[in-house]
């Protein structure tokens, strides 16, 4: 009897090595992979929101560097670029807590007023707080606000029946508005 259970443990924790071998090698050739999309992803979704102001998103990392000890939900800052190279708006890419977790990208333009939000990935609920995450009536509502702080169902009206998520936009919105006020009393 002893000797079955220790010959199944024995098998059994050969096939987790393996498997656990198997699954650290196939992250290994992929990471790089998964890393270039997120940075596509940030991207496309910074220069949709900065198109409004015609600005040229400019990923910056040492701005991501130096902002995300007092913003650690920031996973992107972009300056806002015009033809002759000014800043003139920053797209910041984030991650607010919904019902689950939205990662999001708000422009702000130097003046401190939103752009245009363009949600990068969200894990809310499919069909209530997903569907609202991606409703253009909604998320339009932010544009020229700013920059002072925005409160749900006083300057900005929420989705029925995706308050969650409702609320997690605005956070976000909040959020990316505070950072700009941040580096604009730092400059």
């Amino acid at each position: 009897m002893t000797r079955n259970v220790l010959n199944l443990g024995l098998r059994l924790f050969l096939v987790c090595v393996v498997a656990a071998v198997g699954l650290g090698f196939t992250y290994s050739v992929v990471k790089n992979r998964i890393a270039e999309q997120e940075r596509k992803q940030r991207a496309e979704a910074a220069e949709a929101v900065l198109a409004s102001i015609e600005a040229m998103p400019q990923e910056d990392p040492d701005l991501v560097s130096s902002l995300q000890g007092d913003f650690p939900d920031l996973t992107g800052a972009f300056e806002g670029l015009d033809g002759s190279g000014e800043t003139i708006g920053y797209a910041f890419v984030l991650k607010s807590k919904g019902y689950n977790f939205i990662t999001m990208a708000v422009g702000v333009d130097a003046r401190g007023r939103v752009t245009g939000i363009k949600v990068v990935t969200n894990e809310e609920t499919p069909g209530l707080g997903a569907a609202a995450a991606e409703k253009p009536e909604f998320l339009g509502q932010f544009e020229g606000r700013g920059p002072e702080p925005l409160a749900l169902g006083e300057n900005v009206d929420g989705v029925s029946s995706a308050t969650y998520t409702s609320r997690g936009i605005t956070n976000g919105v909040n959020m990316a508005l505070e950072i700009w006020r941040y580096l604009s009393e730092r400059s």
